[in-house]
């Protein structure tokens, strides 16, 4: 019997339902349990978050494309009032022909800017274009033109001889609104034949260092530029200038920095008027430390 009682004894020890269960669960600490909660809130915070932007995008998705909407139809309500131009030569009333913005009813918002400021740079006087909408009923225009460095003659088979002028990059156009006196002060081109393409006339080439040489004669020594009458391409790189005392002066085609030659020409023409001659008939700056003036001197009686 002793030997029974031992092992019923040694089986209920062996089950965890017969130990004795004294451990208590362990409490969490005041800290610990508001970092948990801070961390929940932080996710649902988040969450929240994503929630409010994604409904405020598509918010401002639908309020665009209604505003797109409503501008549409206010375009049929929207006739241009104002027109704004801004240009240097071109008249307004040319360029609102050209563009036939000139007859009618004009709808702001059914303009084809694009199309208006690609016809309008087509034009050789143009450089660039700008033109805009200033709502609600005003177009801007803004045209900035090319400057011309020379003029030069043509001979058209129906309007007979025309006066063409000629930029910095060779751009041949007929200057359109330009006034007598500002083309009568820009020098003759020569030495030069035009060949005409699709738009007018191919660009000249070697204009670059004639403008160069001529926009710092002006600012070196005004009196001289005033006399050029021609400007001759015909030996370029050499530039050829036919003047009132000088009949023929030879620049050399530098980088682009003429101002030792025409300061050398200034000191050669101020000496021989001094001397009382009333014509030189040539100064060549090609010589560098030669002679440069040809001796037939014609003396003031």
């Amino acid at each position: 019997m002793a030997r029974r009682k031992t092992a019923n004894a040694s089986r209920k020890s062996n089950s965890w339902k017969d130990i004795e269960q004294d451990v208590k669960a362990k409490s969490i600490s005041e800290t610990a349990f508001k970092r948990i909660l801070l961390a929940r809130c932080r996710t649902v915070a988040l969450f929240a978050g994503a929630f409010l932007i994604a409904a405020a995008g598509l918010k401002l998705f639908v309020m665009n494309d209604d505003l797109s909407v409503s501008i549409t139809k206010a375009g049929r309500a929207l006739p241009v009032k104002s027109i704004i131009v801004e240009s240097d030569a071109l008249p307004r009333d040319w360029i609102l022909e050209y563009l036939d913005l000139n007859e009618g009813e004009i709808d702001l918002l059914g303009l084809e800017l694009d199309r208006l400021k690609a016809r309008l740079e087509k034009h050789p006087q143009t450089f660039s274009a700008q033109i805009a909408r200033q709502l609600p009923d005003t177009l801007f225009i803004s045209v900035k033109e090319r400057e011309p460095v020379a003029k030069m003659l043509a001979e058209d088979a129906r309007r007979g001889r025309l006066t063409l002028l000629v930029d910095r990059f060779g751009i041949v156009y007929e200057g359109i609104g330009y006034g007598p006196k500002q083309i009568k002060s820009l020098p003759n081109l020569d030495g030069v034949r035009l060949k005409r393409n699709e738009d007018g006339f191919e660009p000249l080439v070697g204009m670059e260092p004639v403008d160069d040489l001529l926009s710092q004669t002006r600012d070196i020594a005004p009196h001289l530029y005033q006399s050029w009458k021609i400007v001759s391409l015909a030996e370029f790189p050499k530039l050829i200038v036919k003047s009132g005392f000088v009949r023929e002066i030879v620049f050399e085609k530098g980088e682009t920095d003429f101002r030792r030659q025409i300061s050398r020409l200034d000191y050669i023409v101020d000496y021989y008027k001094s001397h009382a001659f009333s014509k030189v008939e040539k100064v060549d700056l090609t010589m560098n430390s030669q002679v440069p003036v040809e001796q037939s001197l014609v003396a003031r009686r």
